[in-house]
């Protein structure tokens, strides 16, 4: 069993100092910041994550790490590169340090602003460490993190948590009114269903014309039989959602029949498949998924969130959430029953999304690069809910080149309450979209650029950057991410 498994922090950070002062040169603290000494562990710490994004410049400045297999094939590549007129090792250097010094910044800002972490604050930190030692303890131990140092930076995260909430939190000193809030997610989100209606045939054969003129009158009488309840809301959700069911149905009988082989005797033989083409494809998650905003560890790279969400009861489909309305369509799909008197299991939720968006260019990096919006179902339906003429609760067909989708488009506002999409998760995932950026703005300004370091020479040149394993870090990495998403085996 590891070391530090079996004996306590306390135990293996006296160790630690033993071991330091008895070999003659005190590499226990890497620097010390405004009186402040950090430890080596938060050093290295940080410097993982650096570590990670010069792979990541490097990459965007040409690089290729493709054929790597070890960190030693990686560190070839890197003692030999340079970012921003300097080498690799030192930037990466100069990077933890910077983060070493914002570390500091945040217990000075903690402390000035009297700020306190709660019992259940305490309680959130201890819960994560006890989550992150459970994939990185031995990559901890290996790279020379005590386990209070990287209970020390969870720390720091919920305190930094802490501090944007005294500022742009509820009651904030910047007076930050939920009317905002609520204004924008009105205006930035959008909500509606539709039905797919795939013009091919069983084997995914795209129609002829006669197929695809099939596919549209049916189209045309589901337009019809929608019309028909048009008369009161609930009514109308209803039926929408009984021919989706009923489409879905229709396709489901055509991939059942199309399947077919020969036996040893030359006859034909029809297979079932359970393959369909569906409406969505959801998976169910918990009441309320929230991100909160911390620097995790099991991140390839370090970076700091406020809290974001996937508001209410959800079945999530495979789109990307992206909280701030560009690049890339934020989609949830709900299955709650509220006050409406009708089931929103089939509606989609999207962020507005514009064009093609510019990737902020990562620190070093000679170029940038763009991520095309992806649409739920494809960029035609989005562009007509998107329509400010588009009329609510009148269903239109819309022809696309492989599907014909019959959309409707629906009031967000008619579900705009807290106890459905208007949640307190969701004011927070709003609030950090308009307010996030200006908060790390104050704070790299008027925070960290207040501080500089000492370093401790000998801990530096100790510390070769370039040894740390990273490819055991992502082997780390990718076990807590499957962990995730798929439960441990």
């Amino acid at each position: 069993m590891k070391l530090w498994k079996r004996i306590s922090a306390a135990v293996t950070t006296l160790c630690m100092m033993f071991t330091c002062f008895a070999c003659g040169e005190d590499t226990g603290i890497a620097l010390t910041v405004d009186g402040f000494d950090v430890r080596a562990g938060i050093y290295l710490y940080y410097v993982v994550n650096a570590y990670n994004d010069a792979i990541s410049v490097a990459t965007e400045n040409g690089e290729s790490f493709t054929d790597c297999k070890t960190t030693k094939d990686i560190k070839k590549i890197l003692k030999h590169t340079t970012i921003d007129d300097i080498s690799a090792e030192e930037w990466i250097q100069n990077k933890a340090t910077e983060s070493c010094i914002e570390y500091v910044a945040i217990q000075r800002e903690f402390e000035r602003l009297e700020l306190e972490l709660s019992g259940e604050d305490i309680a959130e930190v201890d819960a994560s460490l006890a989550g992150t030692l459970t994939f990185f303890a031995e990559f901890f131990e290996d790279s020379g993190i005590s386990e209070q140092s990287a209970k020390d930076i969870l720390t720091s995260q919920k305190k930094l948590e802490l501090i944007w909430q005294t500022y742009y939190g509820e009651d904030g000193s910047m007076g930050i009114q939920e009317d905002t809030l609520y204004d924008y997610y009105a205006e930035n989100y959008l909500r509606y269903k539709y039905i797919s209606m795939p013009l091919k045939d069983g084997k995914g054969n795209l129609l002829k014309a006669d197929g695809k003129a099939e596919i549209e009158k049916m189209a045309e009488d589901y337009l019809a039989r929608l019309e028909k309840k048009s008369d009161t809301e609930a009514d109308l959700m209803k039926e929408f959602d009984y021919l989706i069911d009923e489409h879905e149905a229709y396709v489901t009988s055509l991939s059942k029949a199309a399947v077919t082989t020969t036996d040893a005797n030359g006859s034909t033989v029809t297979t079932e498949t359970t393959a369909k083409l569906t409406t969505t494809e959801k998976t169910t998650t918990a009441a309320e998924t929230t991100t909160e905003s911390t620097e995790t560890t099991v991140t390839g790279e370090t970076t700091t969130t406020a809290a974001t969400t996937t508001t209410t009861t959800t079945t999530t489909t495979a789109e990307t959430t992206d909280t701030t309305g560009t690049g890339t369509s934020a989609t949830t799909t709900t299955t709650t029953t509220n006050a409406l008197g009708y089931d929103v299991d089939e509606e989609v939720i999207v962020a507005v999304s514009t064009t093609a968006t510019e990737n902020e260019k990562p620190e070093g990096a000679e170029t940038t690069t763009t991520t095309a919006p992806k649409y739920t179902p494809c960029q035609k339906v989005y562009e007509w809910v998107v329509d400010e003429d588009t009329h609510y609760n009148e269903p239109t067909l819309i022809k696309d080149d492989e599907c014909y989708y019959i959309v409707m488009k629906m009031d967000i506002k008619d579900r705009m309450t807290e106890n459905d999409l208007w949640t307190d998760n969701a004011k927070e995932s709003v609030r950090s979209t308009l307010y996030y950026k200006e908060f790390e703005t104050m704070m790299d300004e008027d925070v960290y650029s207040k501080f500089t370091e000492q370093r401790n020479e000998k801990a530096y040149k100790r510390y070769k950057v370039l040894d740390v394993d990273v490819v055991e870090y992502q082997a780390a990495l990718m076990e807590s991410y499957y962990s995730y998403y798929y439960g441990r085996s």
